[in-house]
């Protein structure tokens, strides 16, 4: 698919030298960056779905031990 965007021309100016640099074109560096936000908006949906449905499950008063946490005993 192709769009148009309007941009700084500064701002064009280095990320074609970012691109350069990184040996690959303008328009990869966008789709990968798109596609990776995309990734981490997925991953914030997910996390706030998934501590919406588990709100509340701990039992009142409870409290993370940080012993507990770092103990690999309870990692394994």
């Amino acid at each position: 698919m192709e769009i148009t965007l309007t941009l700084d021309e500064e701002l064009v100016e280095r990320a074609r030298t970012c691109a350069e640099r990184r040996q690959t074109t303008l328009d990869h560096m966008v789709a990968e960056l798109l596609r990776r936000e995309g990734e981490r908006l997925d991953a914030i949906e997910a996390w706030v779905q998934y501590t919406r449905e588990h709100a509340g499950r701990s039992e009142p008063g409870w409290r993370f031990n940080r012993e507990e946490i770092y103990d690999r005993r309870v990692l394994d």
